[in-house]
């Protein structure tokens, strides 16, 4: 238990203004360069970290001034590590003055150990910080990053985000090496450090993902069932889930679920959020194709007009046979999120 109570979703719309449960998102998130501080055995930018290039300010402030002109209420920068970014307090202040409610990050956590610099990412007006954190033990979490104490890191970033007034979140990427572990790590996040926004991110089949394959990879098949465990752990401890939570997931592995994915398909607000790549800006719902692929049998599906189709990385590994299509859409799983 923390000496510090993390800030649940209801403390943030109120501490930070933040639009009440029920409202759109409308996000923007810029990726600011591919430079990172941990080795990852999945990840799946491996490559590109050997180019590390930060985007110079002058970009980064032109697109908030776009984004914020359009609308936008929450902006969120990646990398690559991000906290490794020069200016971050600089353009997370300016991102503030700029009218948005939300600046948050994607982070590794490991600069996180400092108090003095989460103090002062608070004081630039980041408000929420989401954490890598792959395990519910050191022995995986340290494995999976490749960065001895990694896991014990994350509890002390956790605490100083506390601490400071930041809201923190975590976000768990499911190889071979975790996916058992998903109800414990419900129950971790959720019950023993209150932390409530975390997401299932099922691992994009490239980079590291891929080379590793043989080590790493994971059939839907195999880990759904621990992921419905989870669910249910969550909603019998009323374990808020905040916005769609489960990423690089289709309908058909998991019909009753599809409510609470992130990232499947061409409709929902996420699908017009807007990503920057370096000098580029596309909606998602232009990018997912590319990494994506419809099978023949999507076709008489009844998501065949929404849905990106599965990872193609993965179907190189694994083939189809797992993505069968659905005649009708199922009863969702009895749970909502806060936001749509």
């Amino acid at each position: 238990m923390s000496r510090y109570p993390a800030l649940t979703i209801f403390d943030a719309v109120k501490k930070f203004g933040w639009p009440e449960p029920g409202s759109p998102i409308i996000s923007r998130e810029l990726l600011l360069g591919d430079a990172c501080n941990a080795r990852c055995v999945f990840c799946c930018a491996k490559d590109l970290q050997k180019k590390a290039v930060w985007l110079p300010e002058s970009l980064i402030r032109e697109r908030i001034d776009k984004w914020a002109s359009e609308g936008a209420w929450l902006v969120t920068f990646s990398g690559g590590e991000v906290t490794l970014y020069p200016g971050l307090e600089k353009i997370s202040s300016y991102a503030k003055k700029r009218g948005f409610k939300s600046v948050q990050i994607l982070t590794n956590g490991l600069k996180l150990r400092d108090y003095d610099y989460v103090r002062r990412l608070a004081v630039a007006g980041i408000d929420e910080v989401k954490i890598s954190l792959h395990g519910t033990d050191a022995a995986t979490h340290d494995w999976l990053m490749q960065v001895p104490g990694a896991f014990d890191n994350a509890f002390i970033a956790t605490e100083n985000l506390n601490r400071a007034g930041i809201k923190a979140s975590f976000n768990f990427a499911v190889t071979s090496r975790n996916y058992m572990q998903m109800p414990l790590f419900a129950r971790m996040a959720g019950s023993r450090l209150g932390v409530t926004g975390f997401c299932f991110m099922f691992s994009f089949y490239s980079g590291g993902m891929l080379e590793e394959a043989g080590g790493l990879g994971v059939k839907y098949s195999a880990a759904v069932p621990y992921l419905r465990l989870a669910l249910r752990y969550m909603k019998v401890k009323n374990i808020v889930i905040e916005s769609k939570m489960l990423s690089n997931f289709v309908p058909c592995v998991a019909p009753e679920l599809t409510n609470l994915m992130s990232d499947w398909g061409f409709s929902g607000p996420e699908a017009v959020s807007q990503v920057g790549i370096g000098g580029k800006v596309r909606e998602v719902k232009e990018s997912y194709p590319e990494r994506k692929t419809r099978l023949p049998s999507c076709a008489g599906c009844v998501y065949a007009d929404r849905c990106y189709g599965p990872d193609s990385g993965y179907v190189k590994i694994y083939g189809g046979s797992e993505f069968i299509p659905q005649d009708k859409e199922e009863k969702n799983f009895p749970y909502k999120t806060l936001y749509p």
